[in-house]
């Protein structure tokens, strides 16, 4: 009675269905918070207001409030490869598993990059400040494509208008103003 109509139907409905299955399991793969399980936005106790990315113990992104960030990630890897940070600050701790693990903070005046450390980065309209507190971290000027690497205690201010970078150690109310903001 179907004929070839209703086998016709069935085909467009197991192939409806199968790409179904297929775009959720893209959407799931392709989930920040479920990649791999590996990392996911948790509560934050200090300001309930703002999640924390938490990715095991390598990759801890605590934002300050109203910062306005993304991970980003590459295929078949668990952890994000690079944080987008469009305005506001970030705590950043990252302790890879693995030597050849690469990191790295996009802002729109520069891009920190880092093998293990924990610094701090705040973004405005008008400048870009990186701070670094353990480790080292390589803090570029996409502008000038010029780089320089900071040290703990070392910080670097970056704004349209440079001409150069310096890198200078922070004082300490500086320093404090700024870790007042994730309640450290």
């Amino acid at each position: 009675m179907f004929g070839s109509g209703g086998e016709r139907r069935s085909d467009v409905l197991s192939a409806l269905l199968v790409a179904l299955v297929l775009a959720a399991s893209l959407f799931l793969a392709s989930s920040p918070a479920r990649a791999g399980g590996a990392c996911a936005f948790v509560p934050n106790d200090r300001d309930p207001s703002t999640k924390i990315l938490q990715c095991g113990q390598e990759l801890i992104v605590r934002p300050a409030h109203g910062a306005r960030f993304r991970p980003i990630y590459v295929k078949g890897r668990t952890l994000p490869s690079e944080i987008r940070l469009d305005d506001g600050a970030i705590l950043i701790d990252y302790h890879p598993q693995s030597e050849d693990a690469r990191f790295q903070i996009l802002t729109p005046l520069a891009i920190a990059a880092v093998r293990g450390t924990r610094w701090a980065m705040d973004v405005t309209s008008a400048r870009t400040s990186t701070l670094v507190l353990s480790g080292a971290v390589a803090v570029t000027n996409r502008r000038l494509n010029q780089f320089v690497v900071l040290r703990d205690g070392e910080g670097v201010d970056i704004t349209p208008s440079d001409t150069s970078m310096t890198q200078k150690r922070w004082g300490e109310a500086r320093v404090r103003a700024l870790m007042a903001r994730f309640g450290e």
